[in-house]
Parts: C-alpha cells; sequence; structure tokens
C-alpha cells in the first residue's frame, strides 16, 4: 500500500468512527484525525507532482 492509499484509508476509518460514537468530543476529534489524514495524503501527491514535473523539465 503507498503511503497515499494508507492516509486515505485512514482517513476514512477515523470517519466512520465518527460516525458510530455518541460522545460528540470524540467524534470531532476523529473528524479532525480525518481531515488531517487527508491533508498528509494531499501533500504526499503534490511532492510526488513536484517531482515529476522537476523530471519531466531536466
Amino acid at each position: 500500500m503507498s503511503d497515499t492509499a494508507h492516509y486515505r484509508f485512514q482517513s476514512d476509518q477515523a470517519k466512520r468512527l465518527a460516525r458510530q460514537v455518541t460522545d460528540a468530543a470524540v467524534r470531532e476529534k476523529l473528524l479532525e484525525m480525518a481531515e488531517e489524514y487527508g491533508r498528509y495524503a494531499d501533500l504526499i501527491e503534490a511532492r510526488a507532482a513536484e517531482h515529476v514535473v522537476a523530471e519531466a523539465a531536466a
């Protein structure tokens, strides 16, 4: 599993758990974690894309 896929999976898991819990504070923290995992995945994808562009320009 790639790093991006791993972080997307973790984001999905956190969202799934957030839908199941009844404690509002726990739900909010899980949703924050899901967003953070999504940002990590986006960052990895952006860096990979920059690397490909840089190699193509060289």
